[in-house]
């Protein structure tokens, strides 16, 4: 959490992600990098000037911040993670939406780029606003080992950011799977293994909702959180990625940012699936 790589279009929507990412560098003395893609090498020039220019309007004290614009290669998604890939251990942060003047539409890429990269994303969806990321965080897990993959992320977080952690469960209001007693053990003995792997207390909650995308979002409200951490992978019969997805849902509905994160032995199935 020392570099952080957004993606900008040109676009206002898209220049919310570099709010969140100033947000973020801010309470763990991180240094941010905003990346345009253009469409060919001579209009680098033209683009980093007119970063420099857009880059006055937001507060950067005491922040390290860098504007780069790269040529388009193969794709927007591919570009872009070539970037991250020069800075092992760079963590990409960027809206959920964008329509800007550049190549790289960022709302349409948001997922392609998931796929191409083992690190977590923070999307900053069309609800989301920029916090100082001192309240909680939620981890949601659903019983598959996929969701959990999320907690060591989430513990790793939840340190850096020096703020409490929530793991939150949705089941069905009229499934039948015992008492709630034993519903809410189930991410309670979670919530144990978290508060070991971080040292701190860590809370847990079962929400009894149709939907877990509203759901999970109308606690974050409650909550007041400061961002929603999940799998980009779950109990869904067969894999899903992020459209469509309940993922998906807590990007567009939530208050805050969604860190995405994609379990490390998700690209090996996908492969074998194709």
């Amino acid at each position: 959490m020392q570099h952080f790589i957004v993606p900008v279009d040109g676009s206002e929507a898209s220049w919310l992600g570099v709010d969140v990412a100033l947000g973020l560098a801010q309470r763990c003395s991180g240094r941010l990098e905003i990346v345009e893609v253009v469409l060919t090498s001579e209009d680098i020039a033209e683009a980093e000037q007119r970063l420099k220019l857009e880059l006055r309007d937001h507060n950067t004290d005491n922040i390290d911040v860098t504007a780069v614009a790269v040529g388009l290669r193969d794709d927007v998604a591919s570009t872009l993670s070539g970037v991250v890939r020069e800075h092992p251990g760079s963590t990409v942060v960027m809206s959920s939406q964008g329509r800007g003047r550049s190549a790289a539409f960022v709302g349409s890429v948001a997922e392609d780029l998931l796929r191409k990269l083992n690190d977590p994303v923070v999307i900053v969806g069309p609800k989301a606003e920029v916090t100082d990321f001192a309240d909680p965080i939620i981890v949601t897990v659903d019983g598959s080992d996929t969701s959990e993959a999320a907690l060591p992320v989430a513990a790793s977080w939840s340190l850096e950011l020096r703020t409490q952690p929530w793991i939150v469960e949705v089941v069905q209001p009229d499934v039948a799977d015992g008492s709630e007693d034993d519903r809410a053990r189930y991410p309670e003995l979670l919530a144990q293994r978290l508060s070991a792997l971080s040292g701190q207390s860590v809370e847990h909650k079962v929400l009894r909702e149709r939907r877990p995308d509203s759901a999970v979002a109308n606690y974050a409200e409650e909550l007041r959180a400061s961002l929603i951490v999940s799998s980009t992978h779950g109990r869904t019969g067969m894999p899903r990625f992020v459209t469509g997805s309940t993922a998906a849902g807590f990007v567009r509905l939530a208050p805050c940012p969604v860190l995405l994160i994609r379990p490390a032995h998700i690209e090996t199935t996908e492969r074998i699936s194709r």
